[in-house]
């Protein structure tokens, strides 16, 4: 059987507790707040209840003359969504607004904006399927490409591997070589054999390429804490950086691959005694 995977809801990726602003904090001083403290977003209270929120792009820190209530979003149900949202929903979420809003009793239970992505349980979840989609190129690569070494695999690469071999050789823990390639190598034996590309449901050469070496770079990204969304301002298609938007494409990519290697028998979770392949 296929193994568990981790998920993560919104309620692990919302901010908690919210800080708020008083309806008749001056505008200027919430701009500060809000820049001091690295906020996107705050909601706004009246008497103990929550009437609406600010977003930094919405008050500056002149002193206008204007009061709260002039830059402040009525909280309706448009910006709440519910904590035990999955993590794609979240992200086909932010994709069109950049804050969202986690209700409690009475009040705000937690923010959720862009940069929420950057956090841990994102992380978590986007390696642990990452790491899933390489298990499933190795058994394709050992299926469709037994002489890999042929391809543009680099000396380098080819060194790294046996070393890492070697040593779990010597440990008595050794598996197939293939098993210590980098996630960047199996894209290039993937995208250099037509037989691969195509049972992960690519149409052409160029477009495995592309895919695979978007879902690389998201996984260096994630490896080394970089960061996984690099624009939380914009999602435009000529943003700098990676937007919410180019994540949940480049995560989507990962599920449709996933979806044809299973469907092509390729699951490393499965027993050993499982049909064969066609």
């Amino acid at each position: 059987m296929p193994r568990d995977l981790y998920n993560c809801t919104a309620a692990e990726l919302a901010t908690q507790p919210v800080e708020h602003r008083p309806h008749d904090t001056p505008p200027s001083d919430v701009a500060a707040w809000l820049d001091a403290n690295g906020y996107d977003a705050a909601p706004v209270y009246q008497d103990d209840d929550p009437v609406g929120f600010v977003h930094k792009d919405d008050v500056t820190t002149d002193t206008d003359g204007d009061t709260l209530a002039d830059h402040l979003t009525p909280l309706t149900i448009d910006h709440l969504i519910s904590g035990d949202a999955a993590f794609t929903t979240v992200l086909s979420a932010l994709i069109e607004t950049p804050v969202y809003f986690l209700g409690g009793h009475n009040n705000v239970a937690g923010i959720l904006t862009r940069a929420d992505l950057n956090t841990a349980p994102a992380r978590i979840y986007l390696f642990d399927r990452i790491t899933y989609l390489e298990e499933h190129l190795r058994e394709l690569i050992l299926d469709k490409a037994p002489n890999w070494r042929q391809t543009p695999v680099t000396p380098d690469e080819l060194n790294d591997i046996e070393e890492r071999h070697a040593d779990a050789q010597a440990a008595n823990v050794a598996l197939e070589e293939i098993h210590y390639a980098q996630f960047s190598t199996l894209e290039t034996i993937v995208t250099s054999v037509e037989a691969c590309w195509q049972t992960c449901g690519f149409s052409t050469k160029g477009a495995a390429g592309t895919s695979l070496h978007e879902i690389t770079d998201l996984r260096n990204d994630v490896a080394h804490a970089n960061l996984v969304v690099e624009n939380t301002d914009s999602n435009e298609f000529l943003s700098s950086g990676r937007t919410t938007e180019n994540l949940h494409n480049t995560l989507e990519t990962i599920d449709d691959v996933l979806t044809n290697l299973q469907n092509a028998g390729y699951d490393p979770g499965a027993s050993a005694t499982s049909s064969p392949r066609a």
